[in-house]
């Protein structure tokens, strides 16, 4: 999947450019794309009326639109007024994390975080963005997110797959039947040892 079609596209119930969907979705390599880009000080930092929730709207436009230079600049002008904006930092991190700059896109996760310590979107791209270098805190965050949230049905998947690879393959198993319980969509992307056998009535009613 591209950038281009990740920003073209929208995740149900996502926040702002990236992050985890409030609904199921198949899991990518790259954050998941939302089309919102209000900003509150329920779910940001404090807003100093109308200006920092324009530039962050305008930011995700350009984004979508697929100039991320313009986007950056557009977030960079919202933390000029608003330092704590975890929205700003967050599609920073998602900006930096589409182009490959890992430790960017952690830092820009980590100041939203900061801002908001449960705050799901930057927690699941973090871990995404952690999957390859340090999968044991990867893990962990997985599980934060799930703690959170335990409908968020990918989290599960990815924990599985970084479960299966450390070896421990009973909590792998446990970790990808709640994701399939969750969103049976998810069933091919689960590796097939971990897939539930299908049942002898399930199995006749497919052959009709």
């Amino acid at each position: 999947m591209s950038t281009r079609q990740i920003l073209g596209s929208l995740a149900c119930g996502a926040v702002l450019l990236a992050g985890v969907p409030a609904c199921s979705a198949k899991p990518a390599d790259k954050p998941q794309p939302s089309s919102s880009g209000s900003s509150d000080s329920t779910n940001g930092g404090s807003s100093t009326g109308s200006t920092a929730a324009d530039l962050l709207k305008l930011g995700v436009e350009q984004g979508q639109a697929g100039d991320y230079d313009a986007a950056k600049a557009s977030f960079e002008k919202v933390l000029a007024a608003e330092a704590d904006n975890k929205f700003a930092w967050f599609n920073l991190g998602f900006i930096a994390q589409s182009r490959n700059q890992a430790d960017e896109a952690i830092s820009n996760y980590d100041k939203a975080l900061a801002a908001d310590a449960d705050y799901k979107p930057a927690l699941y791209n973090k871990a995404i963005a952690l999957e390859g270098r340090e999968p044991t805190t990867s893990m962990e965050i997985y599980r934060k997110v799930v703690s959170i949230d335990d409908k968020s049905s990918t989290a599960y998947l990815r924990l599985g797959m970084l479960l299966s690879k450390s070896g421990d393959e009973e909590a792998a198993r446990d970790a990808f039947k709640a994701a399939i319980r969750l969103d049976k969509g998810l069933t091919s992307s689960v590796p097939a040892k971990y897939r539930p056998t299908p049942t002898a009535r399930s199995s006749a009613s497919a052959g009709r």
